[in-house]
């Protein structure tokens, strides 16, 4: 599939069109879907509707013609919105949720929705991993994360409450970048949890996520994001979660600092501190999503998994003065993270523990992912290749995540693509 980066300039060319390059995204979907899974939702007379119009447009838009799949936990208002569950089969929000317009003016042409687990949370969903469908392709993004591995479309829209959009860009080796938490409008995207969910999205490149980042975040476009004029002090703490984290990524991610040489710098991992604060995003979690599953839980007990049910039950049991000492934690990991990165451009973590597992499996630990979904830090999940790829037993992949410092999302976008020169 050709990437957004590259079908705007064959379209500002003349050889290629928004409604023939819609038309490959179909085709692809057509000939692979059936196995994947990936889709939810797609109104093809819309999408020809759309791209057409892009065709016809005089304005230069950002995203003019470019196709972005959208996880069914987004409202659209041309659209269903399932959110993953039976309670909400055939439900049709009133309006577009806030990002969604901005993609809309933006010139995108929103395919359709993918597929989510059962409201963004453990349940699996349907969807298989494109590169072995015996795999999982993580969740909850999981229909977002596939689709662009796929080749079904060049990006597509998630979200993150634990670790739902880096880790199923891992599982799949897409790229994906999870800005800071507070950088695009949530308006319109259900909420199980105020004070984690955040939204991200994938791609096939740095340049395409680039190009996204530009329209829902207000980094700089692709074309105006310079190089690193210096090489970033990077940080990666050695044995990083211990023996939640496979064997081998713990050997990858060593050949990886002595790839890069210098710019590394290798501490231990400050593991009972950060076990801390991975505890109280799971007190959150808990709380925040049993309230806001609390009621539909309740009024629909046979629609809902057990997942769900045990959550909103095990929520309901810790105490306010619990509830408020994590949110207290919070700050402090907020703050221990921030003094890190005043000397560091960037900490380099595993986007997984290991590769994807088998289907039946799960969707697969997110540990990796919890202490930066709790900070609410900006991450880039880099689906390396060649001699510096991260290889797992069944020959899936798992991906170099890049963490910074909160509002410094284009310095991390400007870092990942810097450190992808530097590996190859």
């Amino acid at each position: 599939m050709m990437g957004a980066v590259d079908f705007l300039k064959a379209c500002s060319q003349g050889s290629l069109t928004a409604a023939e390059y819609a038309e490959n995204c179909l085709a692809e979907i057509d000939r692979t879907d059936s196995r994947i899974l990936a889709w939810q939702y797609l109104d093809r007379e819309q999408i020809a509707k759309d791209a057409e119009q892009a065709d016809t447009a005089s304005a230069v838009l950002a995203l003019r013609g470019v196709p972005v799949g959208i996880k069914d936990i987004i409202d659209t208002a041309d659209a269903p919105c399932e959110y993953g569950s039976a309670v909400y089969t055939g439900h049709r929000p009133a309006a577009d949720a806030g990002l969604i317009t901005t993609l809309r003016q933006a010139g995108a042409v929103i395919m359709g929705k993918t597929v989510t687990t059962e409201f963004a949370y453990l349940e699996k969903s349907r969807t298989r991993n494109p590169h072995q469908l015996a795999f999982s392709p993580g969740g909850s993004s999981s229909g977002s994360a596939a689709a662009v591995a796929a080749g079904h479309i060049p990006l597509a829209v998630g979200t993150q409450t634990g670790g739902s959009v880096i880790r199923p860009a891992s599982y799949c080796q897409v790229h994906a970048f999870k800005p800071t938490n507070t950088a695009i409008d949530k308006t319109g995207v259900l909420q199980t949890s105020e004070t984690l969910d955040q939204v991200g999205f994938f791609a096939s490149s740095v340049d395409d996520l680039s190009l996204l980042s530009s329209v829902l975040v207000g980094t700089a476009p692709p074309d105006r994001l310079p190089p690193l004029s210096a090489a970033p002090r990077l940080l990666m703490w050695s044995g990083l979660y211990g023996d939640v984290v496979d064997d081998y990524v713990h050997d990858g991610l060593a050949r990886i600092a002595e790839a890069l040489g210098s710019v590394v710098d290798i501490r231990h991992a400050p593991q009972d501190q950060i076990a801390r604060f991975q505890a109280a995003h799971k007190l959150i979690y808990d709380v925040e999503i049993g309230r806001n599953l609390g009621p539909v839980a309740e009024a629909h007990p046979d629609k809902v998994s057990a997942f769900v049910r045990d959550v909103v039950s095990r929520g309901q049991t810790i105490t306010a003065a619990d509830y408020d000492q994590a949110l207290l934690i919070r700050d402090e990991a907020r703050a221990y993270m921030e003094a890190v990165f005043s000397d560091y451009d960037g900490l380099l973590t595993a986007s997984a523990t290991g590769q994807a597992p088998l289907f039946e499996n799960g969707t697969g630990n997110p540990a990796c992912n919890t202490l930066w979904s709790l900070c609410g830090s900006p991450c880039l999940s880099l689906p390396l290749d060649g001699a510096a790829r991260i290889t797992g037993p069944d020959g899936l992949g798992v991906g170099l995540q890049l963490t910074g410092g909160l509002g410094r999302d284009e310095q991390v976008l400007r870092t990942g693509s810097w450190i992808e020169a530097q590996l190859g």
